[in-house]
């Protein structure tokens, strides 16, 4: 009943590669996923021929589904991967996370005594604030203090000399060659961060808790195999040690303690389209990833990447009658390996091709590589899910309008020209209308 843990980057195609090569090599029994436990009754649509990353499952509370979260999931992310082998293998799946009927719940709460407390400093406002409450006030987090809490990769980067932790993650993890040992490294690594920043947020104490007593539970089915995908900060707490209460605050009875009296609300769950624009961090989601487009091509084109994405650049720019010879592509490959050999790299990074296509394919404007940025780093990709999928009402009809009246899904910008005067194009001006006052800008009049 061995526990195996692999430490992931949410949306990492290095980690999901790696990951595959080890599910092949353990050939668990059964496989548990970091995710809302709630989330489970929706798995089963994963494998769906129709169901087409980006995608990401939807769980809302049924009595207020504006409260809705998200978690998005591509091709290339490590939580997929690992749920299309465990399908393809007939292999068991459970997720192990805090489900949301508590997480929201708490959100809740939290958010109501917000709005009780900013309604009682309103009202005493003149009134001057204690001593002890200026101490606490002055020994808050530092700025500082607060980026190492919330972002701990940004610790490892700095030890190994990069200002830059995103770089450092993609050339030490998600382009490694050699995926010998490297859940091991990432296991140690996260063990290191965590003891230097001290204690979690105490939403994370309680999702960890609750990952544990699943973990508990599944070893007690009598698995042999278990393998465990989890975010790398939660993974030197979910091993063996942490499972048999060997580790300070992890014991059973603790998690039991800290899960206790929960408040609760009824949730339901489905499946929804996704974008690569809104996987990345300026979309606000937070465990977004700088290049969504770049990893989806680091994950499919798995020889000379960076040819092929130096191609696919010189395409884009000739479909917009901007000069892009197959002469300027040689050059701009031969600049970026040689960009990577002076920074002792093993090949190309999204750095190094950036420059080559600015001073090669771009002529040293910059203005084309924001369509660079925009189609291919990012990427204009929608997702799909199969029409049998679970969806609120209001989204469902919406759908069978947009099929009714032919309004295909993209995420392309495009005219469409209306005569009202004929009975679909009134009907689609309706429809947009209709939108409009529900405050989905989908189409503009």
């Amino acid at each position: 009943m061995a526990v195996h843990l692999f430490g992931i980057r949410h949306h990492g195609p290095g980690c999901a590669r790696s990951l595959l090569t080890a599910l092949d090599e353990l050939r668990p029994d059964m496989v548990v996923i970091e995710g809302p436990a709630d989330a489970e009754a929706a798995l089963p649509m994963a494998p769906h021929e129709q169901m087409k990353p980006p995608v990401a499952l939807l769980i809302y509370p049924a009595d207020e589904p504006r409260r809705a979260v998200y978690y998005p999931m591509t091709v290339f992310s490590p939580e997929w991967q690992a749920m299309r082998w465990a399908a393809s293998h007939g292999v068991p799946i459970r997720l192990m996370d805090l489900p949301q009927t508590h997480q929201l719940a708490i959100s809740r709460e939290a958010e109501a005594s917000e709005e009780k407390e900013t309604f009682e400093s309103e009202s005493n406002a003149d009134v001057k604030p204690s001593d002890e409450q200026s101490e606490k006030a002055s020994s808050a987090d530092t700025p500082d203090e607060q980026v190492w809490r919330t972002d701990p990769l940004a610790l490892l980067a700095e030890a190994a000399g990069y200002r830059d932790h995103e770089l450092w993650w993609e050339e030490q993890i998600e382009r490694r060659e050699n995926a010998t040992d490297l859940f091991a490294a990432i296991l140690e690594a996260m063990r290191t961060v965590r003891e230097e920043t001290g204690e979690s947020r105490p939403r994370d104490l309680l999702r960890e808790a609750y990952m544990r007593k699943t973990l508990r539970e599944v070893r007690k089915q009598n698995y042999q195999r278990i393998a465990v995908v989890c975010g790398a900060w939660h993974a030197p707490v979910l091993d063996e040690a942490a499972l048999d209460g060997r580790c300070e605050g992890c014991r059973a009875v603790d998690d039991d303690a800290r899960l206790k009296g929960l408040p609760k609300t009824k949730t339901q769950c489905t499946w929804i389209p996704w974008t690569h624009s809104r996987l990345t961090f300026h979309s606000g989601y937070g465990a977004g990833v700088h290049s969504p487009g770049w990893y989806e091509h680091l994950w499919c084109a798995k020889d000379r990447a960076a040819t092929r994405w130096l191609a696919s650049a010189a395409r884009l720019l000739r479909e917009k009658d901007l000069d892009a010879s197959s002469a300027s592509v040689i050059e701009a490959v031969r600049l970026a390996d040689a960009l990577a050999a002076l920074r002792d790299l093993r090949s190309p990074g999204l750095h190094e091709l950036n420059e080559a296509i600015l001073t090669v394919l771009c002529h040293g404007d910059a203005a084309p590589m924001r369509l660079i940025r925009n189609r291919l780093e990012i990427g204009d990709v929608l997702g799909q899910v199969p029409e049998d999928v679970p969806s609120v009402p209001l989204a469902r009809d919406v759908a069978e309008s947009q099929k009714r009246l032919r309004l295909k899904l993209s995420t392309e910008i495009k005219s469409l020209d209306l005569d009202v005067r004929k009975e679909t194009d009134l009907a689609r001006s309706r429809l947009l209308h209709r939108l409009g006052l529900l405050g989905f800008q989908w189409g503009q009049l």
